[in-house]
């Protein structure tokens, strides 16, 4: 929801008959936020998007469904990701890492070109690409991608992803309600401020309506693969449901690189507040790219230990030196639970001291309400962790 765009035709005034060139009657759908009251985009459909063929069942392990670990004492925790072997599409190579009523965390590293186009309709998603490039194909267009993009997918929003040489790596927020620009990001009338961390021309939208192609979509039948309730279903078609005459609105997919994000320095150092990308219900995802360090004669440029008491913490490391941290690396994830104090590993502090520039590239994600690991999560995890600040 970034800002008004449109491909392709649409007619002066919506909900008014529009035809294409052939004079056949089009179908305009509306897709909303917020009931009628919200962010709405509007579309016009070649073949009616309700003319479904038949609704079947489906499941993905590690996914759609997880299962919780029994039991979560309170400790910070290690997630090694990068053990993690690749598998699947962007869909079925979904693994789902954590979770609490807000908002579900997980990894996808795909080694398999895409079948089905999914939708959630549980709420927008927010992925990461760490490695890879290509593109999204959505019912909004052709959206191309590369290394480092967040990508953001309105919820229920028909998608499927593709990546060159059918191999990448990405971090994947899935909200229960939105996923987007603070809104302390944006002006009066809803333009991103000249005080934010990043402007309008950073984000990207899809450069072209989708097109039928039998080498690229197949045969019949084309299932759409659904989520609602942590369920997942098909909706089946005869025909290849995603041909659009064209729409227009503020809902739609958007690409936008971390490296983009501007970090802002001060003298002393800053909280993580300042690095704050994303919101959602409950929940903000920050980026911390290279920067200038804090610039005070007495600065100690590495985080301060703290006891953030009513948020976990979730850090994925991505790539570059990690001032604060020993004993991680890319792909590494660290969870810092509310409830107790975290802080630098030790000589990391000292070691800071006069430091002009740091080189770490991370997502961080803050929750008010704490994470419950999967089991999944649970045969990744670095048990020692937990100790290492006495320990190494």
């Amino acid at each position: 929801m970034i800002q008004r765009h449109q491909l392709g035709k649409v007619p002066q005034k919506p909900h008014t008959a529009f035809y294409d060139d052939s004079g056949k009657l089009l179908m305009e759908q509306c897709v909303t936020r917020k009931g009628f009251s919200g962010a709405y985009s509007i579309l016009y459909f070649k073949i009616p998007p309700t003319d479904e063929n038949a609704v079947e069942a489906v499941s993905v392990n590690g996914f759609c469904p997880f299962e919780l670990v029994d039991d979560q004492p309170l400790h910070r925790r290690h997630i090694k990701t990068q053990d993690m072997g690749g598998g699947g599409d962007f869909l079925t190579g979904r693994r789902t890492l954590f979770v609490n009523a807000d908002l579900q965390i997980g990894i996808c590293k795909p080694t398999e070109p895409p079948k089905n186009f999914f939708s959630n309709a549980d709420g927008d998603e927010l992925y990461f690409v760490k490695a890879g490039s290509g593109f999204v194909e959505s019912l909004y267009g052709v959206l191309p991608f590369n290394k480092y993009d967040y990508l953001i997918i309105p919820k229920s929003t028909p998608y499927r992803i593709h990546f060159e040489g059918n191999e990448g790596t990405m971090l994947i927020f899935e909200g229960s309600e939105y996923i987007g620009v603070p809104k302390e990001y944006r002006n009066d009338v809803g333009q991103i401020s000249m005080f934010a961390p990043f402007t309008h021309r950073d984000f990207r939208m899809p450069t072209e309506l989708l097109k039928f192609d039998e080498a690229l979509h197949g045969k019949p039948p084309y299932p759409l693969v659904t989520k609602i309730g942590n369920k997942l279903g098909a909706h089946v078609f005869e025909h290849w449901p995603y041909e659009l005459e064209g729409w227009d609105g503020f809902i739609y997919p958007v690409a936008f690189n971390i490296l983009d994000h501007q970090p802002t320095t001060r003298s002393i150092h800053l909280p993580p507040t300042i690095h704050i990308t994303f919101t959602g219900n409950n929940f903000v995802v920050c980026s911390f790219v290279p920067r200038m360090v804090d610039y005070h004669e007495g600065a100690i440029p590495c985080p301060y230990g703290h006891a953030s008491v009513d948020m976990d913490e979730i850090l994925y490391y991505v790539e570059g030196d990690f001032t604060s941290r020993k004993g991680v690396g890319s792909e590494s994830i660290s969870l810092h639970p509310l409830g107790i104090p975290h802080g630098p590993h030790p000589g990391t502090y000292e070691a800071s001291i006069g430091t002009k520039r740091t080189n770490e590239l991370a997502v961080m994600c803050d929750t008010y309400k704490p994470l419950i690991k999967t089991k999944f999560a649970d045969t990744l995890e670095d048990e020692d962790y937990h100790l290492t600040w006495v320990k190494r």
